[in-house]
């Protein structure tokens, strides 16, 4: 009887087909600020699907990340963006490196059924990996030639700051001439160079003296905004712009905010 109902028995049933969803890569001022991607996941199936893994697979950059966050998707279209660190640019051959093909592998299910593993495919080519790989690219070639760093703080009678820009030539970098052609301010911060110049041929370390003050004393601008304390500067290295920025230190930062907030009234931070 037994061997009977064995040989009685339809086929297993085949698996189901895993959830139907494809992913795009994005990115917004905040997703900027802390180094992340925001995989945007789109519901091509005809049931909500749920989201719990998201792993970014960047051949191009190292140390891209992994988000454990439950996300439903919706039928219809409606993207849901989980954020997800990239790492840093690494693959940085030739004159214009391009981001290599990459994926989001994801956790999804529909609802009520089991959990599927899926490997999703970024749009390739990418102008927004392209972008991210070339500013860490130029920002690791500025690294390798110089350091920027602000010099000491003083009060100025006004309120304002003066400092420095201090260029000093990195560790093993040759002894090549180094330009700094701009130096700037941002939303918040007015940065205003006496004079910009060269670190001269085989010297270890320039400085430009500056005057720092307060731009916007909106406070909804203060409070708002996303990088109070990012200085894009502008190299020319071996003929070629290099863009890249300051390197502000904590104590940078305190500086910059108590005479920004001395200067426009506002109470201090977290009062």
């Amino acid at each position: 009887m037994l061997l009977l109902a064995g040989a009685c028995a339809g086929p297993a049933e085949p698996a189901p087909p895993a959830p139907k969803l494809h992913a795009t890569a994005e990115q917004w001022r905040t997703d900027e600020v802390a180094r992340n991607l925001a995989v945007a996941l789109h519901n091509d199936d005809t049931v909500p699907l749920r989201v719990t893994r998201v792993q970014l697979v960047l051949p191009s950059f190292t140390g891209a990340g992994v988000v454990d966050k439950e996300a439903l998707l919706p039928v219809g279209g409606l993207r849901v963006d989980v954020p997800v660190p990239y790492g840093t640019g690494t693959a940085c051959a030739g004159e214009s490196p391009a981001a290599a093909p990459s994926q989001a592998i994801v956790d999804v299910a529909r609802e009520g059924g089991p959990t599927r593993r899926v490997t999703l495919d970024l749009p390739h080519p990418s102008e927004r990996l392209d972008r991210l790989l070339r500013q860490d690219c130029l920002a690791a070639r500025a690294a390798r030639s110089v350091a920027l760093t602000f010099g000491p703080w003083t009060s100025t009678p006004d309120g304002a700051l003066r400092g420095s820009l201090v260029v000093t030539r990195a560790s093993g970098a040759g002894p090549d001439p180094v330009t700094v052609a701009e130096l700037g301010g941002n939303v918040l911060y007015t940065l205003r160079p006496d004079r910009l110049g060269d670190l001269a041929a085989g010297a270890p370390t320039v400085a430009f003296g500056l005057r720092a003050d307060a731009l916007d004393c909106d406070p909804h601008a203060v409070a708002e905004v996303k990088k109070p304390y990012e200085f894009p500067v502008r190299l020319v290295l071996g003929g070629e712009d290099v863009p890249t920025q300051v390197t502000v230190t904590e104590n940078d930062k305190l500086t910059l905010d108590t005479m920004l907030r001395a200067r426009c009234g506002l109470p201090p931070r977290g009062k």
